[in-house]
């Protein structure tokens, strides 16, 4: 697992915050459509970048503990 200090200087969560922070200057220069879709843009493509990472994680670890089992499945029985 990831510390926070890791997770906050991520190139994922420094380009979010920079889409983020575009968003908001968009909405406070009167572009409020245009800040809110970059400001959901960019935490909705945070999300999934994240999720994609957990995923693979998820799989690595799984067949990991599949392959355990079964290299010890005779010592088990």
């Amino acid at each position: 697992m990831k510390t926070l200090k890791e997770k906050l200087t991520s190139r994922k969560f420094l380009v979010a915050a920079a889409g983020i922070a575009s968003g908001i200057a968009l909405i406070v220069s009167g572009s409020t459509t245009e800040g809110v879709a970059a400001v959901i843009a960019s935490v909705i493509g945070y999300l999934a970048a994240e999720g994609y990472i957990d995923a693979k994680a998820v799989k690595a670890t799984a067949e990991a503990a599949l392959n355990a089992v079964e290299e010890n499945e005779d010592t088990i029985l």
